[in-house]
């Protein structure tokens, strides 16, 4: 019997039996609808495969799923419907397996984040399979035992999961928590996988020399060869990994405990080959000298540092840097409470001028506080409005030779990281898994350039957010920020300061000087108003404030980032 919420829809039985998997599903078309519709396609049919094969839904009800409308008020109609079904069932005490796993969160996350994987129940079997030596799935393994098709987290389905979590009124940060959750688990059986092979072949060595170790080994003792405590072979470890994974509701995969399960595990975090800090980089193609990554650490309460990997990344890109720093200038965000930045990696680019360039705002903001023009200059550009370059008194005109040049060097080069950065971002140094993308000043434009080129290319489902702190851009370039809000498959941060003054200097003679997004924002309301889920995805952050200057992007990094958080 339908409950009365239901009448403003038509649903049928099949819909109503197995209104989680409608939720996922109609979160993943959200989704879709602004990454690229006809791009992500294919993603959206396997991401909405995943969830029907996680919740078990009978091969009878899935064509009814899968033919869910589409639309934006159609879908927001179902969602508001679906709900209203989880509400019903939960006043009139049902105990529906929708129910049971949606009142559950380990087992809500977890299974959640294995179909974000894009493990199904088939892959499961082939795995079981391939351990117990099943001849019949030999034709789907490649020759060194691996799946054919490797694990994958595509931005796309992990921006699902948080709109799932919205939908389900579920805390978001659940989203992370059970994925390193997962993400331990799958680590610690990749690493039991080497040990055991390092292990075997230093057994194998010491029996060719008589040493004769292998006894110990059949007594399944713990053996220290060549430095190297061995524990588990292989065929050990599988078992033990199997249980493991039960243990946060994923068993089923002790085949990950193998050398070729290392291999996909060690894909997807992007360790195999060295990842983005062992990646050399061919900076002579965009025209750059200098262009790294460096990890930043991830320090415990002890202040040690741990090892472990996470199911996304963040790239941090500073616009302008302190030369006399050793440490990353995003190295104190590991200290804000509610910010999840998984592998953090911070990109450098042509550091001498980015110092340099932090060095002439220093002069410049110096020599114009101490000229008597500058409340002038306040309530002419920043309190009265911008205007142009005849605005400016001689005085700070003088000065603006500090930093005109280095400006000017720095715009070209933030461009050309960019655009650098979205190769790389394409051959997946990174890993399989999400990126999100934080960067201040010329970092931001870097930033900016990347997803404009991506979307150029016709990339989609890499980056998940994307946080945009004092852009030196036009706020009002349609097709920059649609390309932007179409290659972030979550949200697209924008942070700006009305008070930005020494920006606003620095676009003085721009013909869009009043327009930039670092000091007004984008109208996200004018810009994209028949497009409602884009408009969600777009958000901007008022940060006056905090930033009274340009430099102030890097001086109050931590309480910008804090800010950042209400958001993401």
């Amino acid at each position: 019997m339908r409950s009365s919420s239901m009448e403003t829809l038509e649903l049928n039985d099949s819909i109503v039996h197995n209104w989680l998997a409608a939720i996922c599903i109609c979160s993943g078309r959200c989704v879709m609808a602004t990454c690229g519709a006809c791009e992500s396609h294919t993603w959206n049919e396997r991401f909405t495969q995943s969830v029907l094969e996680w919740l078990r839904v009978p091969y009878s009800e899935q064509q009814d799923l899968k033919n869910l409308p589409f639309g934006d008020a159609a879908n927001d109609m179902l969602l508001l419907a679906l709900r209203c079904r989880r509400a019903d069932e939960e006043n009139e005490d049902q105990h529906s397996s929708s129910l049971d796993i949606a009142n559950d969160p380990e087992r809500l996350y977890s299974g959640l984040t294995l179909a974000c994987l894009g493990i199904t129940a088939r892959q499961l079997e082939i795995l079981q399979g391939s351990q117990a030596g099943d001849a019949d799935q030999e034709s789907e393994l490649s020759a060194d035992g691996t799946l054919l098709r490797p694990f994958e987290y595509d931005a796309r389905s992990r921006a699902a999961a948080f709109t799932i979590s919205e939908w389900l009124e579920m805390p978001r940060q659940f989203v992370g928590i059970y994925e390193a959750r997962v993400a331990q688990t799958l680590e610690q059986a990749a690493e039991r996988a080497r040990l055991a092979d390092a292990g075997t072949k230093a057994l194998e060595e010491d029996k060719k020399r008589g040493w004769g170790w292998q006894k110990y080994l059949a007594a399944g003792a713990g053996v220290a060869v060549a430095g190297t405590l061995v524990g588990v072979t292989a065929g050990l470890a599988a078992p033990l990994m199997a249980a493991g994974m039960g243990a946060v509701g994923i068993g089923g995969l002790g085949f990950l405990a193998t050398t070729g399960g290392a291999a996909m595990v060690g894909s997807l975090f992007g360790v195999a080959g060295g990842g983005l800090i062992g990646k050399r980089f061919s900076t002579r193609m965009r025209g750059l000298r200098e262009f790294y990554f460096t990890k930043l650490p991830l320090t415990s309460g002890d202040g040690t540092t741990g090892a472990s990997h996470f199911l996304h990344a963040t790239i941090l890109v500073p616009g302008f840097i302190d030369a006399a720093a050793s440490a990353s200038p995003f190295v104190s965000l590991r200290d804000i409470l509610g910010l999840d930045l998984g592998d953090a990696f911070t990109m450098y680019f042509e550091t001498k001028e980015l110092a340099a360039l932090q060095c002439a705002f220093a002069e410049f903001v110096n020599g114009s506080v101490k000229s008597a023009a500058i409340s002038l200059i306040l309530k002419q550009t920043v309190l009265g409005g911008i205007a142009g370059a005849l605005t400016w008194p001689l005085a700070i005109l003088k000065l603006g030779q500090l930093i005109d040049t280095p400006w000017a060097v720095g715009l070209e080069r933030a461009k050309r990281a960019g655009k650098l950065l979205a190769d790389i971002l394409i051959d997946q140094a990174h890993g399989k898994r999400p990126a999100t993308l934080v960067g201040y000043s010329l970092g931001a434009l870097a930033i900016f350039t990347c997803m404009q080129e991506l979307y150029k290319r016709k990339v989609f489902g890499i980056i998940e957010t994307a946080v945009l702190l004092g852009l030196p851009a036009n706020s009002e370039n349609k097709s920059a920020w649609s390309a932007c809000c179409s290659c972030a498959s979550r949200s697209v941060i924008v942070g700006y300061s009305t008070n930005d003054w020494v920006l606003a200097f620095l676009f003085r003679t721009h013909a869009f000087c009043s327009k930039l997004a670092g000091m007004s924002g984008v109208n996200a309301e004018t810009m994209f108003k028949d497009q409602p889920l884009v408009r969600r995805k777009l958000c901007c952050l008022d940060l006056s404030e905090t930033v009274a200057q340009h430099s102030d992007y890097l001086d109050r990094l931590d309480d910008i980032m804090l800010e950042v958080t209400q958001l993401i």
